[in-house]
C-alpha cells in the first residue's frame, strides 16, 4: 500500500512540479516492482489451480517470462489484443525467433483496468486484486483453463501497463 500511495504522490508532484530524470527512473522502478509482484502473483494463482486438479506446481522459467513481457508490451506499443503479434508472428514463433526449445506451447492473454470498479472484479487496484482478476477470468474460460492445466512444466507472466492504466498480461507455458 504504500508502494501505491508512493507512486500515486510521485505521479502527483510530476504533474504540478514536471518531472525530473531521476523521478521518471524511480517511477519505471516502482512499476517494474509492481509488474514483477503481478507476475508472482499470477504463478502463485495458477499453481494453486492446478493443485487443486491434482497437478503439479508450474515452474518460473526467465525466458518465458521475457518472451510473455515482450508479447504485452508489443501489445500496449503496437496497440492490439491477440495472440498474433504486430508482425502476425504466434508464440511459437515468437518462441523460436529467440531460439527458444520447447516441445508443447501455450499462450494466454488478458487485458484488466487498474481502476475503482471493474465489471466482475471489484477493485483492481492493487497487485493481489488484479492478479486475482486476470486469473479468474482465465479459469472461467475453457480455453484458457485448458492451458493452465495442460500438460505444461514452465510459465512465464508479462504484465505491461498502457499510460492510461490498462495492465496487459501474456501467459506463456510450455514443455521442453
Amino acid at each position: 500500500m504504500i508502494r501505491i500511495q508512493h507512486v500515486f504522490f510521485t505521479l502527483l508532484a510530476c504533474f504540478l512540479l514536471g518531472c525530473s530524470a531521476e523521478q521518471t527512473e524511480e517511477e519505471n522502478i516502482l512499476s517494474s516492482d509492481l509488474n514483477k509482484s503481478i507476475a508472482e502473483k499470477i504463478l502463485t494463482k495458477t499453481n494453486a489451480i492446478r493443485k487443486s486438479e491434482g497437478l503439479d506446481n508450474l515452474i518460473q522459467d526467465e525466458e518465458m517470462d521475457a518472451l510473455a513481457t515482450y508479447h504485452s508490451e508489443n501489445m500496449v506499443v503496437y496497440d492490439f489484443f491477440s495472440h498474433k503479434d504486430h508482425q502476425g508472428k504466434s508464440p511459437s514463433e515468437r518462441a523460436d525467433d529467440r531460439e527458444f526449445s520447447w516441445s508443447s506451447i501455450a499462450e494466454n492473454i488478458a487485458y484488466v483496468p487498474w481502476a475503482s470498479n471493474v465489471s466482475s472484479c471489484g477493485d483492481t487496484r492493487t497487485a493481489e486484486a488484479i492478479a486475482t482478476c486476470v486469473v479468474e477470468g482465465w479459469k472461467n474460460s475453457p480455453g484458457h483453463f485448458a492451458n493452465m492445466i495442460g500438460d505444461y512444466k514452465e510459465l512465464g507472466v508479462g504484465v505491461a501497463f498502457t499510460q492510461d492504466s490498462i495492465a496487459y498480461f501474456t501467459q506463456v507455458l510450455r514443455n521442453r
